[in-house]
């Protein structure tokens, strides 16, 4: 092949396509890729020339990508070994450094070698022209192998000779060029994630795929690297002819998880687990795992990764509506029975006052106006007179014969009260107030007084401050017939009372209200005293259109009927919802770490059920057949005899073990039960909350 004497670059181009030059120098023409056994690229890259093999690798690396589906390597005659000729020559290059290192290190007899005796051994002098030739070819094949017919070619002999020679170097200088030549490393894993399902299997792929790969992924602490050989892995731990992996393998896949890799790398973990889990074998052992408990418990958080929560909100449907009635628990009502109560005591007092022939009314009465309720204040400063001044009035003062009220006082408690952004309507005269005690309090009257002293007030006889206040009235006792109801202001001191006036001697049954508990102890009198602080409950309750007024003020709580919502209630659904595809079925990381525990459960059901004590006594055909049974139903198909005749062997070694005395099959067993229902009340709010489906996928691990 005449080729060194022309120029490299020269080409003939056609005269129409003078005036536009090639944009891409790098480029192959039309006529440098055409198909046959002389194709000039590849004859250049067989040539030897530098000059040659640096003209064609990298128009081979852009024809590659840029015609990926024409760039058909079974069309250019021996193409995949003329590719693997530079990275044959970089891993010689490669294995006389590791060589010359051992030289370095040791002597032939194991002792420290004399370095002085290395005068005649050349010195190693790596080329890296030939590391450059050999990553821009594993470039092409990299290309190419994405499309299927170019993967099943380069799946041949001469490059699979060549991987697995290049696997064949130890463990730490395969680190070391990874970290040192990560482009060429991970060209051929990605070749071998490509090429896998093609590969023709025997003791050098297995040694590969299920032994070297599997501890790269093990030491290794590059992310990229770990990417590249998982979806590998996945793949090829799928097939039940393949042999385990290495033991420390699963465990370093689950401790990846606690270590928070990014988001690619969580799923691929993730993936890989979801893939092994099912398998008896590899789900053996991620359960006599000693950390099963943390690893389960990482694999139910993940089960929330990237939730949101959803809210949801309905229109309350006419038939779940309720009616808005007064709560009878609320401080307004409250307010509202307290002031009804007053009114019935006035009526009473009234007629017993002096003025209307009565032996007189003697209460105490306060010495400055009460404090009451917010909601009584609000519908007192909306009244338009003269209702609002009765009203106060009938809030604020209480019949004594023996109280006199000075005019000034009277007139000051109305101004301090009115004297409120809420009041609507202009504050009354002095003596247009006064004039309307007369009609609040027929018995009291406005007069002029002279004391002792001969010094003459303007008084309001035969009324009086109420004493307390609506919060002080909560404290009144309520026992039937109580002779001093009022007086108490908080817990303690209404106990002390019940104490001294109800409960010595021991009553035969309870006097409080309508309660006739029996016996009576203080631990019972204690359910009947009010809070010191009363709850914040709402004035308004929704209840059953059909509910009667008198059942709300009933204490037999099962004579009301069921509450409804509120008219103006919307009905609001809170929900979590992990990622999903357009079909709302669960996917990404949620969905992975669902389908890793749904394996485990899965197996750790079948161990139990095989480990039962009822088949102490079972043959071992009957065994095999209901081990046959109880893998259909884990994997819902018919069991390979492959997988069942590897399940039994494995079964066979274990008994063994156990019968020589050992007891740590039972003991991992009951580790791992434990461990699963430690997680339970985790896995019931995902089923609970979660609205993408994850539900469905773990719920076998609530039977194990």
């Amino acid at each position: 092949m005449a080729t060194s004497t022309r120029p490299m670059a020269v080409h003939a181009v056609p005269q129409a396509q003078k005036s536009a030059p090639r944009l891409n120098m790098f480029g192959a023409t039309a006529h440098e890729l055409r198909a046959g056994p002389r194709n000039p690229l590849f004859l250049m890259l067989r040539s030897g020339l530098d000059s040659e093999v640096d003209y064609a690798l990298p128009r081979l690396v852009l024809a590659s990508f840029e015609y990926s589906d024409k760039f058909l390597l079974e069309n250019y005659i021996d193409s995949v070994s003329a590719l693997c000729e530079w990275p044959e020559r970089w891993l010689d290059q490669l294995e006389r450094e590791h060589a010359y290192r051992e030289l370095l290190r040791t002597g032939s007899d194991g002792d420290e070698f004399d370095r002085k005796a290395l005068g005649a051994v050349p010195e190693l002098t790596a080329n890296p022209v030939v590391e450059a030739r050999a990553i821009y070819s594993l470039q092409v094949l990299r290309n190419c192998s994405f499309v299927n017919q170019n993967a099943r070619a380069i799946a041949r002999t001469p490059f699979v000779n060549f991987v697995t020679r290049f696997f064949d170097l130890p463990l730490p200088f395969l680190l070391e060029i990874a970290a040192r030549s990560p482009e060429a490393i991970q060209h051929l894993l990605l070749l071998i994630q490509q090429i896998a399902t093609y590969l023709y299997v025997g003791p050098p792929i297995y040694k590969l795929l299920a032994g070297v790969l599997p501890n790269l992924a093990t030491q290794t602490r590059d992310s990229a690297v770990l990417q590249l050989i998982i979806p590998t892995l996945i793949t090829v731990f799928q097939v039940p002819t393949f042999p385990p992996p290495p033991d420390a393998f699963i465990q370093h896949m689950l401790y990846l998880l606690t270590l928070n890799p990014p988001p690619p790398l969580l799923a691929m973990v993730l993936d890989l687990l979801a893939a092994l889990a099912p398998h008896a074998q590899y789900a053996r052992a991620i359960l006599s795992d000693p950390s099963i408990a943390a690893h389960l418990r990482q694999l139910a958080i993940l089960l929330e990764h990237q939730a949101k929560t959803h809210e949801m909100a309905f229109e309350v449907s006419s038939k779940a509506r309720g009616k808005n009635v007064y709560n009878p628990a609320a401080a307004s009502h409250l307010s509202r029975e307290a002031a009804m109560k007053r009114q019935r005591q006035r009526e009473i007092d009234q007629p017993q006052m002096e003025v209307f022939g009565g032996p007189g009314v003697f209460r105490e009465v306060g010495t400055a106006a009460p404090s009451l309720n917010p909601s009584i204040k609000k519908e007192l400063f909306v009244l338009s007179e003269p209702k609002r001044s009765i009203a106060w009035m009938h809030e604020t003062f209480v019949y004594s014969s023996k109280a006199q009220l000075l005019q000034v006082t009277f007139w000051h408690a109305y101004r301090d009260f009115f004297s409120n952004p809420a009041t609507v309507e202009q504050l009354l005269s002095a003596s247009e107030v006064i004039k309307n005690v007369q009609v609040a309090f027929p018995a009291a009257q406005a007069k002029l007084f002279t004391d002792e002293n001969g010094e003459r007030k303007f008084i309001i006889s035969g009324l009086g401050f109420r004493q307390g206040s609506d919060g002080a009235d909560r404290f009144a006792c309520a026992w039937r017939d109580c002779a001093s109801p009022t007086g108490p202001s908080n817990p303690g001191e209404l106990l002390a009372h019940i104490q001294s006036a109800h409960l010595e001697p021991t009553p035969a049954a309870c006097g409080w209200g309508s309660c006739q508990q029996a016996p009576v102890s203080v631990g019972h009198v204690l359910t009947h005293l009010p809070l010191l602080n009363p709850p914040n409950v709402p004035d308004s309750i929704s209840v059953d259109p059909r509910t009667p007024s008198n059942v709300l003020f009933s204490p037999v709580i099962t004579d009301k009927l069921s509450s409804y919502l509120p008219a103006s209630q919307p009905l609001r659904i809170s929900a979590r919802v992990t990622p999903h595809d357009q079909h709302r079925q669960p996917s990404g990381v949620a969905f992975l770490a669902a389908l890793v525990i749904r394996g485990l459960a899965r197996n750790l059901i079948a161990e139990v059920a095989a480990a039962r004590p009822g088949e102490v006594g079972l043959t071992d055909a009957e065994r095999k057949e209901k081990k046959r049974h109880l893998a259909e139903e884990r994997f819902g198909l018919p069991i390979p005899d492959t997988v069942l005749r590897e399940e039994e062997e494995e079964e066979d070694a274990a008994r063994g073990g156990e019968e020589s005395g050992t007891d740590m099959g039972m003991a991992e067993m009951e580790r791992a039960r434990r461990a699963f229902h430690a997680v339970n009340d985790r896995l019931l709010e995902v089923v609970s909350d979660n609205v993408t489906g994850l539900g469905a996928y773990i719920s076998d691990a609530f039977v194990v």
